[in-house]
């Protein structure tokens, strides 16, 4: 199946997606870009949205079987429907709609087993979206700051990585920060990204998992001060440190496949300079134990975001059970 991209530029876009995952920055540009292919700034008569867990599949047909006032599609867009996670009767209504009419999902996650899920990926496009690796974050940030004729080296690249995280959305609000601190200044520098941006600095990710991994509570609460002293975005923490444990799983796994360091660096996604770290920390903790506080990482970020929880509390709550179950 050809990406939205590659639809978009052939003009050949399927009627159903659903767009979904963890790096909201592209989730939220791929919806954007169908909304720019599909209809009109401001046509509201065209383009309705709807938005929540307490959306009607029956009522979204009812908007479906319209077809468009004086345009060439309808587009509907459903946004954290809670369709893929759950049973409904959405797929029910599919076949009643007219050929003009395009339908875009937007969840945060979904459950592939799924009726909706299984029916789009069957008959229209599926799009995850992940968190993006070193290398293609690298350029991505190269890429942003050239449309403000401003450069930045890899290793400077690499550097604002560990610093705020891979995460798109946060990256996005600390380069803007530079744009404006460098000023008619061509070039962004390592000694930039420490006068601009804040955020969890890899060394105390490390700090951290140690402490957990050797059930030292006192550390993990001195380590935890820190974060709330410094105000800390708590959900820029735990997408590093979900980061951080990806790349210790790949680091084992590269070990036992015999990996030589370079290949194990490129394969991890991190820097040469700083894989004896990573190294180091991957053999003292067992690899159950990662995947596990990598779903109680999941789990927590889940909650501040669904509003279950605060962010402070999910975080918290998060500690907890790292150090409980330690």
């Amino acid at each position: 199946m050809p990406s939205i991209s590659e639809q978009i530029k052939t003009k050949q876009v399927e009627k159903f997606h659903l767009i979904y995952g963890e790096e909201a920055y592209m989730v939220r540009y791929y919806k954007n870009a169908l909304i720019s292919a599909l209809s009109t700034p401001g046509d509201e008569m065209n383009c309705t949205v709807f938005q929540g867990s307490g959306i009607v599949p029956s009522e979204i047909a009812d908007v479906a079987v319209i077809l468009p006032f004086m345009a060439a599609n309808r587009l509907i867009v459903v946004q954290n429907s809670g369709f893929c996670n759950s049973s409904s009767d959405m797929t029910d209504y599919f076949d009643s709609f007219p050929d003009t009419t395009y339908i875009v999902f937007v969840e945060q996650q979904v459950d592939k087993r799924n009726k909706l899920y299984k029916w789009i990926q069957k008959n229209g496009c599926v799009t995850e979206c992940k968190h993006q690796n070193t290398a293609s974050l690298c350029t991505w940030i190269a890429g942003y700051l050239s449309r403000f004729q401003k450069k930045i080296s890899k290793n400077c690249a690499e550097y604002m990585i560990s610093r705020i995280g891979n995460d798109m959305e946060f990256l996005t609000n600390e380069l803007d920060k530079l744009i404006s601190y460098t000023g008619e200044k061509k070039a962004v520098e390592i000694e930039d990204v420490d006068a601009v941006c804040g955020g969890v600095t890899e060394g105390k990710i490390f700090d951290l998992l140690d402490a957990v991994a050797v059930k030292d509570r006192s550390k993990a609460l001195i380590l935890y001060k820190d974060l709330l002293d410094n105000r800390e975005p708590v959900p820029v923490f735990l997408s590093m440190f979900r980061r951080h444990i990806n790349i210790l799983l790949k680091v084992k796994d590269g070990l036992l496949k015999g990996m030589d360091k370079g290949r194990l660096a490129a394969y991890a996604g991190v820097p040469p300079f700083t894989l004896n770290n990573y190294t180091k920390q991957a053999s003292a903790v067992k690899r159950t134990r990662l995947i596990e506080m990598l779903e109680q990482a999941a789990q927590a970020e889940e909650n501040f975001k669904t509003g279950q929880m605060s962010d402070q509390i999910s975080l918290e709550l998060f500690l907890i059970q790292a150090l409980t179950n330690a």
